[in-house]
Order: C-alpha cells, then sequence, then structure tokens
C-alpha cells in the first residue's frame, strides 16, 4: 500500500480466506509479494485512473457508422454454437439490412456478439448453408421481393434455430 493512508483490512475477505486454510493464505502471501516486486522493479505499471482491463474491445462491425443512403438487402447468416452437454444449436437468419454490419448487429441482439462475430453471412438470396431447411417457398418469393425493394417493410429479421442434444 502506499504511505499515505493504512488500508482498511476486509473482515468478510479475511475470514473467507481463513477458512480456505493456511496452505491458501501461503499461496496468496506469495501473490501479493510477487506483485510488489513487479511493482518495485517498474516491469508493471498500475492501471491508469477509469482504465477498466476488463472492458472488451468491440468488434469492428460493432462499431461502424450505418450507411443511411445504401438501399436495403437481404441479408443471409448462420451459425453453430457447440457446447459440451448442452448439445449443438444452428442458428440461421434473415433479414434485411444495408450493409453487413448492420445485419451482423441485428443478429448479435438476439444470440449476442460472439456468436454474432463468427456467423457467415451474404448478401441476397443465392446458394447459401441451410437456407433450403429454413426458408420455404413462399418465404423465399417474399425475401426476393424485399431483395428487390418491392414492398419491403420498415423492418424484418426471421431467425430460425435448430438444436440438438444427444448426451
Amino acid at each position: 500500500m502506499s504511505e499515505k493512508k493504512e488500508a482498511a483490512p476486509s473482515a468478510f475477505l479475511a475470514e473467507h480466506l481463513a477458512r480456505k486454510g493456511p496452505d491458501e493464505l501461503d499461496k496468496l502471501q506469495a501473490t501479493v509479494d510477487l506483485a510488489r516486486q513487479l511493482l518495485a522493479s517498474g516491469e508493471v505499471q498500475p492501471y491508469a485512473d477509469g482504465e477498466n482491463p476488463f472492458k472488451l474491445i468491440p468488434y469492428p462491425w460493432e462499431i461502424t457508422e450505418v450507411q443511411r443512403n445504401a438501399p436495403r438487402r437481404i441479408y443471409l447468416g448462420t451459425v453453430s454454437d457447440l457446447a459440451t452437454g448442452s448439445g449443438h444449436t444452428v442458428y440461421f437468419a434473415a433479414g434485411l439490412a444495408r450493409d453487413e454490419d448492420e445485419f451482423r448487429r441485428q443478429l448479435a441482439a438476439l444470440i449476442g456478439h460472439t456468436l454474432a462475430n463468427g456467423a457467415t453471412v451474404k448478401a441476397g438470396l443465392g446458394d447459401f448453408p441451410l437456407s433450403k431447411t429454413f426458408i420455404s417457398p413462399q418465404l423465399r418469393q417474399t425475401l426476393q421481393k424485399f431483395d428487390q425493394g418491392q414492398n419491403a417493410p420498415a423492418s424484418f429479421f426471421y431467425l430460425g434455430q435448430w438444436h440438438e442434444n444427444r448426451s
């Protein structure tokens, strides 16, 4: 601690650590000693005021500006989520957007930014993985009209999900 002010111990944390036993206390003390050595040697600098080391850096598509004058098109996207014990989930999405970044932002609102970042995305209704499974012929016709700007709604987003757990 700095010389300016004596640090007050946390009784709650002290009790918690005491319950973990002497080996855990020795490990914690060794860690604190190493941290003090790193600071004293200048090898590590303290965080700056307001710096948050846990703040996630946004993906580039999360911070781009929307191209207001660009025509809206249908974008398709698919991503797979495999989790041990939870199974396999495949997401398929179709939506109106001005560019791929706007589509990913719409997708992220529903499935999270990590999965949205990993999604395969393409403009238009051409050949695309799983599109025949998730888009009926009637929906495909409607989406083609939307893609051409015919009677397109103010917004449109379709998300299909297939989940399987074989545990």
